[in-house]
């Protein structure tokens, strides 16, 4: 099923069920589709890792301290063991991406030769990545988790055990939003996107249920992730050509400058986008939430008043 919260299930089977299923999807990616293409089982692996630990911080409220951390731990160091793939092959679709867009600026050579460096980057990366036993071991983290996912200790249900844990999203959004901004550093800007990532998760989640608004906020917090993570991108290869380990080829220093002019337009865009996504108070967007979440459950369980055994595992 698609990773979302269907109205007339308990919020208690839709959390359990979304966690099974991403990871299912990440062993399946790294057991199976390893040996088929490397580089896309890596980045769907990473990506349903990051639902997964976004779904944890979502039931914050919900669920023990201990058994959260734990679960995030395990979830943290699997993701860090997969990342430097990414790094190699993000760092190529930017260059591809500067000379496409800056063409003509440039001799296509001098984006040509930074490329065949990052290419060479990319394949020592792989050769890692496909090894047997970091492979072996990443599974068995993954399905180790997978395993205690029936273990559990979800406290309550409904609304109340969502709520703390997205109003933090949005609160730390709206935070690091307002240091990143100030700073422009690539730290901040990084940790802006993470939250902004949680919370795009987070109403993903709960827009099946929470209308079209919500729908719509989801989206616009799909588009900010993604201009934040070209911007993200582009300070990789940046700071990679900017290492005196980098081999100086013709031309490094204007694409360096190309490189400084496109993340200055992604952050001035991704800026007056984040002063719309974040333009209600903490109290307001929980007001919103929770009323679109109650109207949500309302319609759900409308034609369900006649068998109230269906209504009452509806609502819980």
């Amino acid at each position: 099923m698609a990773y979302k919260f269907e109205p007339d299930e308990s919020v208690r089977h839709a959390l359990t069920r979304c966690a099974r299923e991403q990871l299912d999807r990440s062993v399946s990616e790294l057991s199976d589709g390893i040996g088929t293409d490397p580089v896309e089982a890596i980045h769907s692996a990473r990506k349903a890792i990051k639902k997964e630990r976004s779904l944890l911080r979502l039931v914050r409220g919900a669920m023990p301290r201990e058994q959260r951390r734990r679960e995030n731990a395990a979830l943290r160091e699997v993701g860090r063991s997969l990342s430097g793939a990414r790094d190699a092959e993000v760092m190529i679709a930017s260059i591809d991406e500067l000379s496409d867009r800056f063409a003509g600026q440039l001799p296509e050579t001098a984006f040509q030769r930074i490329r065949e460096h990052l290419e060479a980057r990319r394949s020592a990366a792989a050769e890692l990545g496909n090894c047997s036993v970091v492979d072996e071991r990443v599974v068995q983290h993954l399905a180790a988790v997978r395993a205690r996912v029936d273990e559990w200790q979800l406290r309550g249900g409904g609304w109340k055990s969502l709520e703390s844990g997205l109003l933090r999203s949005y609160e730390r959004g709206r935070q690091t939003f307002g240091r990143a901004r100030v700073s422009s550093e690539m730290e901040d800007l990084h940790s802006w996107r993470k939250r902004v990532k949680d919370l795009w998760y987070h109403e993903r989640l709960l827009a099946q249920i929470c209308g079209p608004t919500v729908r719509g906020h989801a989206k616009e917090l799909d588009l900010l992730s993604d201009l934040l993570g070209d911007d993200h991108d582009l300070a990789l290869l940046r700071h990679e050509l900017t290492q005196t380990t980098t081999p100086a080829t013709a031309g490094v220093d204007a694409v360096v400058n190309l490189i400084d002019h496109r993340r200055s337009e992604l952050q001035t865009e991704a800026t007056r986008l984040g002063e719309r996504v974040y333009a209600e108070t903490v109290k307001a967007y929980r007001r919103r939430m929770r009323r679109s979440w109650t109207v949500g459950r309302g319609l759900a369980r409308a034609p369900l008043d006649e068998n109230p055994r269906q209504l009452a595992a509806a609502t819980r």
